[in-house]
């Protein structure tokens, strides 16, 4: 079952995070004031952590990540 991108409810703070992940090119390396609500977005799978087991250092758009951003800015 697939599930929808109208179904994925995130803050003004963490839309604005996927936005400047997808403007710097679908991924990015994170420091630690941006870790919760980069948390935020993996729980709701429109963003993957990368980098190691231990220290998950980057983070990477999923494709449902790219297709909520896109539903995003024709909405508005």
């Amino acid at each position: 079952m697939t599930v929808s991108t109208l179904d994925v409810r995130l803050c003004a703070e963490a839309r604005a995070f996927l936005r400047t992940v997808r403007h710097a090119g679908g991924s990015l390396h994170i420091g630690g004031e941006l870790r919760e609500v980069a948390k935020t977005c993996a729980a709701a799978g429109v963003l993957v952590f990368t980098g190691s087991a231990k220290r998950e250092t980057g983070v990477a758009l999923t494709g449902r990540g790219h297709a909520y951003l896109d539903r995003l800015m024709r909405a508005h």
